[in-house]
């Protein structure tokens, strides 16, 4: 027999699990505001108000600068050097590389 288990609704981190989405995936702004995804996302969850694309936007800046702020925490008194090198493959597909000393 399986057990019942009561999940909690929490809008702010629903809201912050598409910013990061967004982000990771590398998707436009304004794929939230696509009939599929709406009509996913009311499935999934009908009480989450999907946010209009200027409003993941302002999301997603305010996540790089806490992201930023967290990372000068980190690297606090640190030195940090970063090279980048760019190079195209015989397919003519561009890569870059970035490293960090």
């Amino acid at each position: 027999m399986g057990t019942l288990k009561t999940i909690g609704y929490d809008y702010d981190e629903y809201r912050q699990a598409l910013v990061k989405m967004v982000i990771i995936d590398e998707l436009l702004f304004n794929f939230v505001e696509g009939k599929g995804f709406r009509l996913f996302s009311r499935t999934v969850q009908p009480r989450f108000d999907i946010s209009s694309h200027f409003t993941i936007m302002r999301d997603c800046l305010k996540l790089y600068g806490e992201e930023k702020e967290r990372l000068n925490r980190v690297l606090k008194g640190q030195r940090l050097c970063l090279t980048i090198d760019t190079w195209t493959s015989i397919q003519n597909i561009n890569y870059m590389s970035l490293t960090a000393h």
